[in-house]
């Protein structure tokens, strides 16, 4: 891989309880020699106050899983998913994640990053309308000509770290154009975990390949945090060659980097 000038745009100043958050963190050795970006949001400030690579931010590939944040807001807004237990049933096909292989709710389809329970909702959506709901919310490229049940997979739709924060935080602020419910259910849906210090996440992992270059894998992590009013949206994006020597889905990998270095600025 190419090699990585890593530049922290601005230092983060905050603060854990009584403790000043680390400085910067340690982004040579969590990404490995692998090409990545990280980013950080602070929704009081209204701006960006991490930003560690501009180049690699910038840089628009598949949105691969994240994509079903958005796909989630579309649904719930046209009533096609009505909660978090709205239920599709399994057909029998064998997937290569156990987890794929059973009947999902709206909430199991997120944890387990079900792709056939995506590849059933775009249709009921139909093109005019995910292509509608893209541009009102100035999702990336906007380019669904790979297909409704395969743009996002390594294909046409494109997205760049730079703008899936701005998404984010549109979304975590509730300024797209879409109910209060769809915003309430895709919250609720996203939620993963509250740290050990009291930090709550929701979060939504990413795994593909570049599209075009099938020897180069994509990690995608995209969340927000929130502990007693203070609130930030980040994202992680990492790309390595084929084979790694870890056997993990790529977004897996992003989100283990993700906390860490949410850890060491003392947001996790």
């Amino acid at each position: 891989m190419s090699k990585v000038i890593w530049t922290v745009v601005v230092v983060l100043a905050v603060t854990a309880g009584s403790r000043a958050a680390a400085a910067e963190p340690e982004f040579k050795a969590i990404f490995a020699g692998r090409d990545g970006c990280f980013e950080l949001y602070d929704l009081a400030a209204n701006k960006v106050i991490v930003r560690s690579d501009a180049a690699q931010c910038a840089r628009r590939t598949t949105p691969a899983s994240t994509f079903k944040v958005p796909l989630a807001l579309m649904a719930f807004d046209a009533g096609i998913l009505q909660d978090e237990n709205s239920f599709m049933k399994w057909d029998g096909t064998h997937y290569p994640r156990d987890p794929w292989n059973q009947d999902q709710t709206a909430t199991t389809w997120m944890q387990n990053s079900v792709v056939w329970y995506s590849q059933r909702l775009t249709p009921k959506l139909g093109m005019a309308k995910v292509k509608d709901y893209l541009a009102r919310f100035d999702y990336g490229n906007r380019d669904m000509s790979g297909g409704l049940t395969r743009a996002w997979l390594s294909s046409s739709l494109q997205i760049s770290p730079d703008e899936q924060v701005r998404f984010w935080v549109k979304f975590w602020r509730e300024e797209l154009p879409v109910s209060k419910h769809a915003f309430a259910m895709t919250k609720k849906i996203t939620f993963v975990d509250t740290s050990p210090a009291g930090w709550v996440l929701n979060g939504k992992t990413g795994s593909g390949d570049v599209t075009g270059k099938p020897t180069l894998w994509i990690g995608w992590y995209v969340g927000h945090v929130e502990r007693e009013g203070k609130q930030y949206v980040f994202v992680t994006r990492y790309v390595d060659v084929r084979p790694s020597p870890d056997e993990r889905p790529s977004g897996f990998i992003a989100r283990e980097m993700s906390k860490t270095i949410l850890a060491q600025l003392g947001l996790y």
